[in-house]
């Protein structure tokens, strides 16, 4: 006969962002407060959201948005996100007229 027994799933902490896929109770300390997202690929660059929030004192450091191995601010990422669309924008405008 055989018995197998399951870890028991460690309880999402309280101070969890709800888009946190991180596994939780597995690490100790500082390593279990961090929180990430789940992971979205654009042409292979990797792009999560990324929190630490200190279990005694509630204090977040974050959300900041990782691109790759680069860290943005919330308002960094989107003065990124403006800039990027002004471009394409730009762009676009250009192959409109090209193809008048």
């Amino acid at each position: 006969m055989t018995t197998t027994t399951k870890q028991a799933k460690a309880a999402r902490p309280a101070d969890c962002p709800t888009w946190c896929v991180q596994r939780h109770g597995i690490r100790h300390a500082e390593d279990d407060a961090i929180h990430v997202s789940g992971e979205l690929l654009v042409s292979g660059t990797s792009l999560r959201l990324c929190t630490t929030v200190d279990p005694s004192t509630l204090h977040a450091d974050g959300p900041y948005v990782l691109v790759g191995g680069e860290e943005y601010t919330l308002h960094e990422a989107d003065a990124l996100i403006d800039a990027l669309t002004q471009l394409v924008d730009e762009g676009l405008g250009l192959i409109r007229r090209a193809g008048a």
